[in-house]
């Protein structure tokens, strides 16, 4: 029996692991292309970027594991009876709890990795995250390359000819601002120096230059300048780091805190973020558990798309609970405690009637209807297909 339980926990986990890797990319690959863009347009390094990628992991993980482990115990056992293996555990006189034993181990393992990224690494890796982004967005060189037109800034186009002192001093200096569409301006400088005004925003002081601005009616305002300070609008003071307030990057013993907090707004949303990170985990075990009895009741002619097909349906209907869940508590509508944990509460039912539906050797109407469904379309799309041929001679 010890090694039927190794056997079954290696099937499942391998299955897990391989769609948890091939899930995170795919939910990762958007991210990274916007961090590319970064290296491309902006001279970021190669190794900050990693960085910054290893930082945004963790939150895709949360959203991925629950996914995955669906799929890989559904896609797991469905090999199995593709295989007939199942077909021999069952008439040996293994029963459905003897089988869930060792996935229950990978479950709770599951559960467990789930709660400690909620609760430790995904706000410490949101606040370096942050840290690294403003650090970036609020550098005084911008990553400017010399000799091209630089979009760097939302709304303004750089162009320098030279650069010096680290990048802080300019020279060459062409700037279309187009912040304000309906005045959309053009300036011309001999030289920049790169600073931090009084407010804590990144600005460019500019010399010998001169602005051009383009007003309603067609007319145009041109101003000559021995000086003149441009507000890039990038924050790099205190302000910069407002998000870190943020309550998804506090711990949970300083989220514990703002429940208490004298701002009723900010408590609730606490609240919110409180339940969030729990809710989560739990939906990890209750699907993982769910699978189990989902995957028994698949048969040896069916194929392995009865997997993808269950694990498709069983993920939008608890998406959607969730989602309408949380916008009930958003709304408040209804209490956090009641409208969050209901989705939850309602796929344990789930599960429970399912597990017992399945230890009684019963068919379960869901997993019959999916069935039947799969085997009518595969008879569908192997039937051979009938061409006529209209020609001479021939009705």
């Amino acid at each position: 029996m010890k090694r039927l339980s190794r056997y079954l926990l290696a099937e499942c986990g391998w299955s897990a692991l391989i769609a948890l890797t091939v899930l995170t990319a795919l939910v990762l690959l958007p991210q990274s292309l916007k961090l590319v863009d970064l290296w491309v347009n902006r001279n970021v390094s190669i190794d900050v970027l990693l960085t910054m990628t290893l930082l945004i992991i963790p939150k895709f993980l949360v959203a991925s594991l629950p996914m995955a482990l669906l799929l890989g115990v559904l896609l797991a056992l469905g090999r199995l009876s593709q295989d007939s293996e199942m077909v021999v555990m069952r008439a040996s006189g293994i029963s459905l709890y003897q089988i869930a034993r060792p996935i229950a181990i990978l479950v709770t393992a599951a559960t467990l990795l789930s709660l400690w990224l909620n609760w430790v690494w995904v706000p410490r890796s949101f606040n370096l995250f942050n840290q690294m982004k403003n650090a970036l967005l609020a550098s005084n060189t911008l990553a400017i390359r010399t000799g091209t037109f630089n979009q760097a800034l939302p709304g303004l186009t750089l162009y320098v000819q030279e650069q010096s002192e680290g990048g802080r001093r300019l020279a060459g200096i062409l700037i279309h601002d187009r912040r304000e569409e309906d005045k959309p301006t053009t300036l011309i400088a001999r030289e920049g120096l790169l600073h931090v005004n009084a407010q804590g925003n990144t600005a460019l002081f500019l010399r010998d230059g001169s602005r051009q601005q383009k007003l309603p009616n067609n007319r145009f305002r041109r101003l000559e300048f021995a000086t003149y300070d441009l507000d890039l609008g990038m924050i790099n003071g205190p302000a910069a780091h407002q998000g870190t307030t943020k309550l998804a990057a506090l711990g949970m013993t300083e989220l514990h805190a703002a429940l208490d907090s004298p701002d009723v707004s900010r408590a609730y949303e606490a609240r919110m973020e409180w339940h969030r990170r729990l809710v989560i985990p739990i939906a990890t075990l209750i699907l993982g558990f769910l699978a189990i009895p989902m995957g028994l009741q698949q048969s040896n002619r069916i194929g392995r798309s009865y997997g993808i097909v269950v694990a498709v349906l069983l993920l939008v209907i608890h998406f959607l609970l969730l989602t309408s869940g949380e916008a009930l508590a958003r709304r408040r509508m209804a209490d956090p405690l009641v409208a969050m944990w209901l989705p939850n509460l309602a796929m344990a039912v789930f599960t429970v009637h399912v597990t017992l539906a399945t230890a009684r050797d019963r068919p379960f109407l869901l997993a019959v209807g999916i069935a039947r469904l799969l085997r009518s379309l595969a008879r569908f799309l192997q039937q051979p297909r009938r061409h006529t041929r209209m020609g001479k001679g021939r009705p």
